[in-house]
C-alpha cells in the first residue's frame, strides 16, 4: 500500500483494493485484513466500512516488522516471452523472493520490441502486488520497463553488482556451478536467464566482457520459464536465504 493511503492511524483503500476486499474476499465491516506499507511493516487493519463505489477505510490496530524478505536483493533478468510465461515469472519470482525484474529483449526473444502498452504494464504489477501480498513479502517487488539485453547488462556495470548468467554450456565446468560461485554474504545479485533459443554465442561473449559468470543450473535443458523460477531459488538457497 502507498504512505498516501495511510493517515492518523487509519488506511483508505484504493477503489481496486476496495472491489478485491469486497467483492472477491467477500469481507465486510469489522473483519480483519492485513496490510503491507512497502517499507517493511505489516498491519492489523479492522475494516470500518466508507463508501464502496470511492473506498474502504481500515483502522490499524497494530503493527508488525516483516522478516521474510532476503538480505540479498536479487534481480530477475528475462528474455521477453509469450504473456502467460511472463505473468508465471512475474508471479513465482515474487514467491521465491526477487527484488526486482528486468525483462529484455534479445537477438532470440520472441518478442523484439521493448515497447509495452501501459495497460500490459499495470496488469504486471498487479499480478506482482498479488503475489507479494499473498506471499507475505515485506516490500513489493521493483518492476522495470522492457530494454535491450545490452542495456540490461550496462545498467548493472555501472551498478557494480554481481551478474550470473545461466547457460547451459556451463555444464561441462565443474567450477561454474552454483555452490561453488556462490560463497559468503553479498548485498545484490543480478541473474539473467535467456530466451527459449538460448543466449547467442555474441552474446555469452557481451556477457563475460561485462564480468558475468556463466553458471549451471543442472544437467538437464530447462523451459525458460522453469529456469527463470529455479536459477533465483537455487541462488537463494545457496545463500541460505530463501
Amino acid at each position: 500500500m502507498d504512505q498516501e493511503n495511510f493517515d492518523q492511524g487509519k488506511i483508505y483503500f484504493p477503489t481496486e483494493i476496495t472491489h478485491q476486499i469486497l467483492h472477491v474476499l467477500r469481507l465486510s465491516e469489522g473483519d480483519e485484513v492485513c496490510v503491507l506499507d512497502n517499507r517493511g511493516h505489516a498491519y492489523r487493519v479492522s475494516l470500518v466500512g466508507g463508501d464502496g463505489s470511492l473506498g474502504l477505510e481500515g483502522e490499524i490496530l497494530s503493527s508488525t516488522p516483516v522478516t521474510t524478505e532476503p538480505d540479498t536483493k536479487v534481480s530477475l533478468c528475462f528474455g521477453l516471452t509469450s504473456r502467460d510465461k511472463v505473468e508465471w515469472i512475474l508471479q513465482k519470482g515474487t514467491e521465491i523472493g526477487a527484488a526486482a525484474f528486468f525483462p529484455f529483449t534479445s537477438e532470440r526473444t520472441l518478442v523484439q520490441s521493448t515497447d509495452l502498452p501501459a495497460k500490459k504494464f499495470l496488469r504486471w504489477e498487479k499480478i506482482i502486488r498479488e503475489a507479494a501480498e499473498q506471499s507475505g513479502r515485506g516490500l513489493l517487488p521493483e518492476l522495470n520497463p522492457p530494454m535491450t539485453l545490452a542495456g540490461c547488462l550496462q545498467h548493472f556495470r555501472v551498478l557494480g553488482t554481481r551478474l550470473l548468467a545461466a547457460w547451459e554450456g556451463a555444464e561441462d565446468h565443474p567450477d561454474q556451478k552454483l555452490s561453488r560461485i556462490l560463497t559468503g554474504k553479498m548485498e545484490s545479485l543480478a541473474l539473467f536467464v535467456g530466451p527459449e533459443g538460448g543466449f547467442s554465442q555474441a552474446e555469452v561473449q557481451s556477457m563475460q566482457e561485462c564480468g558475468g559468470e556463466l553458471v549451471s543450473l543442472g544437467k538437464r535443458i530447462l523451459r525458460m520459464e522453469t529456469a527463470a523460477i529455479l536459477f533465483p531459488a537455487l541462488a537463494l538457497q545457496v545463500l541460505d536465504d530463501l
